[in-house]
């Protein structure tokens, strides 16, 4: 039997999680910016050549060549926002524009999210007990 290190089970953790939440994030921008019906025929494209709904993140590069082939320069779009709510699912400020790199940008918020730890908002191990609200005075 092969053991891992603990360290190593966690970074493998996070990114499986961070996979997922990008995954998540880009399923969520395309039905939101261009419905259900066309979310669904963008998976079957992307299905046709080859990439998986589950792989959309660990092959965001392809994914992008696919898009941009059947939408042209609007895919852009898409891309910049999946990527803004992907920093907006960590609690990460998205300091970047519209024209610059958002590979270098993911690849930027994956290490930022292994070395800090950092989780989603949806994940549901996230504690929200920091939220406490204090009773009113009575008065």
């Amino acid at each position: 039997m092969i053991f891992f290190p603990r360290w190593l089970r966690l970074r493998t953790t996070i990114v499986e999680t961070f996979q997922s939440t990008m995954n998540q994030c880009f399923a969520t921008v395309i039905e939101d910016i261009l419905g259900r019906t066309v979310r669904a025929e963008i998976f079957e494209l992307l299905q046709r050549n080859g990439i998986q709904a589950s792989e959309i993140s660990s092959r965001f590069d392809n994914v992008v060549e696919v898009l941009t082939n059947a939408f042209g320069e609007g895919a852009h779009v898409l891309v910049f926002k999946t990527v803004t709510e992907l920093y907006k699912e960590y609690s990460q400020r998205a300091g970047f524009t519209f024209g610059e790199s958002l590979r270098d940008q993911i690849i930027l918020l994956r290490e930022r999210v292994a070395t800090d730890l950092l989780k989603p908002s949806n994940d549901p191990s996230t504690d929200d007990s920091i939220h406490i609200v204090s009773p009113m005075p009575h008065e």
